[in-house]
């Protein structure tokens, strides 16, 4: 299984962040904690999710508003990577967002990544505007669109929808990661793909049933509807049905940095437009799990996603287990 095809992708991230990874050797709360290793990069989830399909194969753009006085390292890691990126001048501060990953811990023994997360600056409405005029300059080719991770704060109802559907205006399809209200935005603005987890689903919509809260999103106008569950893998949910169109899963969890497994899902998603689901979601477990072996987040290794192709299992809409080589 390949990423095959060239599709080039617009990956929007509304709140961007320059990404701190400290490696420790076991996380300690409330303990001094010597750093054994330092990466710092121009991050956030769009970010993340732009590097990835280049490593898949695609054509990316990342589109970010970006100001303050870490805006010029944010726009130099960018070129130095080579990752095409139009950056929207705003006034207030990029903020950080620190990630602290141990490197020697199992998951069971003080293993788990702690993540914080600064809150960004709030954008005028102009820089709002320059934003969305920005991204839809952009969509000549009708690239897929990607929004993801969290919203700038002071974000409202009708800035968020405007931004939805002045793409799908444009005719791009537009796939949605993001929580909370702007969950249910998405879904309101009739966002093509959204991806919520299950805990984000079930948060937004108020019922922890997953059928429940697919359904919530569909009467609110989503249209498909993929849902990430762990180590259970993912289910995908076509307009119409509650029942999943397509579940896919690997085999046996990965050990790692997970902090940009759900980026990498929306890479994965957004390259495989136009396939079968089945084919896309083994495509995108394999992808978030190759994403789980690598130290910082939005770096994948195509021969990862092909090994780990190998152990997807799927189940097509007749509940029939089937692996990706059947």
């Amino acid at each position: 299984m390949t990423a095959g095809r060239q599709v080039r992708v617009l990956c929007l991230t509304p709140n961007p962040a320059w990404d701190v990874t400290y490696g420790v050797d076991r996380l300690d709360p409330g303990e001094a904690l010597r750093v054994r290793s330092v990466a710092a990069r121009a991050g956030g989830k769009g970010v993340n999710v732009a590097r990835v399909v280049r490593a898949l194969g695609g054509v990316s753009v990342a589109v970010a508003p970006v100001g303050g006085i870490l805006a010029p390292a944010f726009a130099a890691d960018l070129e130095a990577a080579g990752q095409p990126a139009t950056l929207v001048p705003v006034a207030g501060a990029l903020r950080q967002a620190v990630a602290v990953v141990p490197e020697h811990a199992g998951p069971d023994d003080g293993g788990h990544p702690t993540v914080l997360n600064e809150p960004g600056a709030v954008l005028t409405e102009e820089e709002w505007g320059l934003l969305v005029r920005t991204a839809v300059g952009l969509t000549s080719d009708r690239p897929v669109v990607t929004i993801s991770g969290s919203l700038p704060p002071g974000t409202t109802q009708d800035r968020f929808t405007s931004l939805v559907r002045a793409l799908r205006e444009a005719g791009c399809p537009v796939h949605v990661d993001v929580s909370g209200p702007g969950l249910l935005w998405a879904a309101q603005a009739g966002a093509d793909l959204i991806k919520p987890n299950r805990a984000e689903l079930a948060e937004a919509t108020g019922t922890p049933d997953l059928a429940q809260g697919v359904a919530a999103l569909q009467r609110l106008g989503a249209h498909d509807v993929v849902v990430t569950d762990g180590e259970k893998g993912l289910a995908a949910f076509e307009p119409g049905s509650t029942a999943p169109a397509a579940r896919a899963r690997l085999d046996a969890p990965v050990h790692g940095n997970p902090t940009g497994a759900g980026d990498a899902a929306m890479a994965a998603l957004a390259v495989s437009v136009g396939r079968p689901w089945a084919e896309r979601l083994a495509l995108t477990v394999a992808t978030s799990a190759a994403a789980v072996l690598q130290p910082v987040a939005g770096e994948v290794d195509p021969e990862d996603v092909r090994l780990l192709a190998d152990r997807v299992l799927t189940e097509n809409v007749n509940d029939t287990p089937r692996t990706t080589e059947d």
